[in-house]
């Protein structure tokens, strides 16, 4: 039997963040499986162009009635819908969430609109294909999509595709581990877009409340890119409050590094922090946990979910127990070991490559046979 036809679509596919590589696991399991798999997107890297689907391949799968789209969600796409109302064959969908409108209100016009956009856009195309499969990145994903309107038995919770057996296998940059160990410091990392709704205000907090009440001898390092364009008011915001409190010396902003760089960070560093207020599932946690770091966690959102049992996980922003958690992880090796323990374990037993591979082909076998529509 002719296996279908199939398109994997988003609005952006880049690599580096953690939707592209959710889509290129698809894609590269898909094509391990004998499909004939290409990508639409309206803006792509260049350096994923190749796998993009061409005119000719493109019109063929729009008029085969076998053929399957897997259609990534996770902010208003205008040309997305016209891709979902030609499609002739049968569609799936992947939800990655969309950040509340309230963490940009006070900075960026554009990613107001944009997410408030999506969120109404999120509400058509359930109601349009409410009999569809719906795969959320956690559970947490999933139950936000039941509380839209989405009934229960056609959702599941398929985790994304990662990179950490691509990065255990790259070198890292062995100067910067060097620095880290040698900098007498307890080394904080934090990886993530500086965005609002990730929390930088209450890692800026622990910080100063950690030099209050311990030591001087701690630095946080935030690791992702920033936004000028539309984000320069939040940067500036993060910027007054550091001088403000006097840890111009102990906080840095690393802008987007290669993954050389990323991977000595993790293993150069002692903890990871995460204080972000919205996420859907996380995908720094993970590789924090894979490469041995302990990690410090707020609960909210999927951030519970992600890390998992026998983690410090915090039920509210409470700065003296982040910083006595820091301050402990980095004094106490037993409590340090069993941070490192557990969150290896987490990955290993949840979110291998192999165990989300397995997931992914189970579910879309059921929509290849027919039992979801």
């Amino acid at each position: 039997m002719k296996k279908p036809i199939i398109a994997i679509a988003h609005q952006t596919i880049t690599d580096g963040d953690a939707i592209g590589n959710d889509i290129m696991g698809m894609y590269n399991t898909l094509i391990d499986e004998g499909y004939n798999v290409g990508l639409l997107s309206e803006y792509s890297a260049d350096s994923l162009k190749k796998y993009q689907m061409n005119s000719a391949s493109t019109n063929n799968f729009f008029e085969t009635p076998d053929s399957i789209l897997i259609y990534h969600h996770s902010i208003y796409w205008e040309f997305g819908e016209r891709i979902l109302e030609k499609c002739k064959g049968k569609i799936i969908f992947k939800f990655h969430n969309i950040t509340p409108t309230r963490f940009f209100k006070d900075f960026s016009s554009l990613h107001y609109e944009k997410c408030l956009q999506g969120i109404e856009q999120t509400k058509r195309l359930i109601n349009a294909y409410k009999n569809c499969p719906w795969w959320g990145d956690s559970s947490f994903n999933s139950f936000l999509l039941q509380q839209i309107g989405l009934k229960s038995d056609h959702i599941t919770t398929v985790p994304p595709f990662h990179r950490l057996d691509a990065l255990e296998k790259i070198e890292p940059s062995y100067k910067i581990i060097d620095d880290l160990i040698r900098n007498n410091n307890n080394n904080v990392l934090f990886v993530g877009r500086v965005a609002p709704n990730k929390g930088h205000i209450h890692l800026i907090n622990i910080i100063k409340t950690y030099k209050e009440n311990y030591d001087s001898n701690i630095h946080l390092w935030v690791l992702g890119p920033i936004d000028h364009d539309q984000l320069q008011l939040y940067f500036n915001q993060l910027s007054v409050l550091i001088k403000k409190y006097g840890l111009e010396k102990n906080i840095s902003f690393i802008d987007k590094k290669p993954e050389t760089d990323i991977k000595a960070y993790y293993l150069g560093c002692d903890e990871f922090l995460c204080m972000s207020e919205h996420e859907g599932f996380c995908v720094p946690v993970i590789e924090a946990q894979q490469f041995m770091l302990p990690v410090v966690t707020y609960g909210g959102a999927a951030l519970r979910e992600t890390a998992g049992i026998n983690q410090i996980i915090m039920d509210s922003f409470d700065y003296p127990f982040a910083a006595s958690a820091l301050f402990t992880i980095f004094t106490d090796e037993k409590v340090r070991n069993f941070c490192k323990k557990h969150g290896r374990i987490n990955v290993d037993s949840r979110f291998s490559s192999e165990k989300i591979k397995n997931k992914f082909l189970s579910e879309f076998a059921r929509t290849v046979d027919g039992n979801q529509q």
